[in-house]
């Protein structure tokens, strides 16, 4: 395959018009290793673009789990490229030539803590024997733990609380067959099993979820002042404490969202924002870049340089210091949340960003 043959597959890839014949070739040749600059060269146009036009490498990032093998080896190989150029200049990548430090991403990792306020800790190993909470029966395995009770039985309700650390993550599926995926620092508080005639839980932090439907038992989320009310549907809450606004981001259905005296119902792909002071918003949003976490991404797109560094934060557990004025860069890339923070930090570098890595400090050069 010619440099110009790659670089026409390569357009249409960004814009998703790849025959199945294509898409083989095209992995075969990404693969191969021989066209790594010409990818380089062409992420590196695209991020120095307006954000409009960032879009066709935006999206390509954001979809290619659920597309063919052929993007899996694309977006994997541009990480590992730039990670790789950074291993050959002599083991650094910092302004000061000290060695980049590994600090390893996040897993499958929670507290679970007990009516009785024992506390349990949780991972991906086997199978884990917990003590029946009220009318419940609770499993973990493989990084899921689940509910299976008996709603309206006559037995006393029970609450637990499901706690990710920094560097973890995890899913609950509650007893009335709700599925929650729980993103790092994050806690859901709920019954073992629902009774009355609402279904409600209270989140801080980050959490995606998809509401089993029962239209006798409207389902809520309660994150600090804001309210999420759905019947069945999927939609993303976001309520970090060090964040100014809790977001809540619609997939699929409708939910009201109430928030500063106002409440306005959402279509897919919009967003409501709730910020102190101000009446709530609702804007349309990228739904794979909100979803990004859930889906093993990290995707910037103009992403303001401090709500980065927190993501960042929880995700490999750091700390973040600034040396120098901080600035309001605007960053952009995606890559794999499974990598080691020093090769997502060096995708991001792309864009200009300085940075140094000292035990399980994070240092950004302003």
């Amino acid at each position: 395959m010619t440099e110009q043959d790659f670089l026409k597959l390569l357009s249409r890839y960004k814009t998703g018009r790849l025959s199945r014949r294509e898409e083989a070739a095209f992995a075969e040749a990404a693969a191969s290793g021989r066209f790594d600059q010409l990818v380089q060269d062409d992420v590196l146009e695209a991020l120095m673009q307006p954000p409009a036009e960032k879009r066709g490498w935006m999206r390509v990032v954001g979809s290619w789990r659920y597309r063919a093998a052929a993007a899996a080896v694309l977006i994997g190989g541009i990480s590992a490229f730039f990670a790789m150029r950074a291993l050959k200049n002599n083991g650094t990548d910092a302004p000061s030539g000290m060695p980049v430090a590994e600090v390893l991403p996040g897993s499958n990792k929670a507290l679970l803590t007990l009516a009785d306020g024992s506390v349990m800790e949780l991972d991906s190993s086997g199978a884990i024997v917990i003590p029946t909470q009220g009318d419940a029966s609770i499993r973990s395995a493989g990084g899921q733990l689940s509910y299976d009770g008996n709603a309206g039985s006559g037995g006393a309700t029970a609450f637990n609380t499901l706690r990710t650390p920094r560097g973890g993550q995890f899913k609950v599926i509650l007893s009335d067959g709700t599925k929650v995926w729980m993103n790092a620092e994050s806690a859901l508080t709920y019954p073992t099993t629902f009774s009355g005639d609402m279904r409600e839980v209270e989140l801080t932090g980050e959490a995606f979820f998809e509401v089993e439907k029962d239209a006798k038992k409207p389902f809520r989320v309660k994150a600090s002042q804001t309210t999420v009310d759905v019947l069945g549907t999927s939609f993303n809450v976001m309520a970090y404490k060090d964040e100014k606004e809790v977001n809540a981001t619609l997939v699929q259905g409708a939910v009201i969202v109430k928030g500063n005296g106002g409440a306005k119902q959402l279509q897919p792909g919009q967003q409501a924002t709730v910020t102190e002071g101000s009446a709530l918003q609702v804007n349309e949003v990228d739904v794979e870049e909100v979803l990004a976490w859930k889906n093993g991404l990290f995707i910037f797109q103009d992403a303001d340089l401090h709500s980065v560094m927190r993501q960042l934060a929880r995700w490999y557990d750091v700390e973040i210091e600034y040396q120098g004025r901080p600035s309001d860069m605007k960053l952009n890339g995606a890559v794999y949340r499974n990598y080691s923070l020093s090769q997502v930090l060096t995708v991001l570098k792309a864009t200009g960003l300085q940075f140094r890595i000292e035990a399980r400090k994070l240092i950004i050069i302003t």
